[in-house]
């Protein structure tokens, strides 16, 4: 798969994007991002109920989930639960960092 990526250019889009916008393009990390809430913030497997629906086992939160995955990765809620998470699967508040508004050309 990681060469079928490859075929397709998106490393030279990348490189492309940050020409024209220098130091405004960020490589983001997907892993969790579709399996965390962006309401309450829990993360659990179960909750992505297709590939499309996203239901929250937590807090009943429903949404499309690329919806809740754009959500996550705007407010920077990407990391891995191992890593900073506490038990229950909600990330600490000083963990969050801040994001800047995307900038229309």
């Amino acid at each position: 798969m990681y060469r079928a990526i490859l075929a397709q250019g998106w490393g030279l889009l990348r490189w492309r994007t940050e020409d024209k916008a220098p130091g405004r393009v960020e490589d983001v990390p997907a892993p969790y991002t579709s399996l965390r809430c962006s309401a309450c913030g829990w993360i659990e497997k179960s909750s992505r109920k297709s590939q499309a629906e996203f239901v929250c086992v937590a807090c009943g939160f429903t949404c499309n989930a690329d919806t809740n995955a754009a959500v996550n990765v705007a407010a920077g809620q990407v990391e891995r639960p191992g890593r900073s998470a506490r038990a229950g699967g909600t990330t600490r508040p000083d963990c969050l960092s801040s994001v800047r508004e995307p900038q229309l050309i």
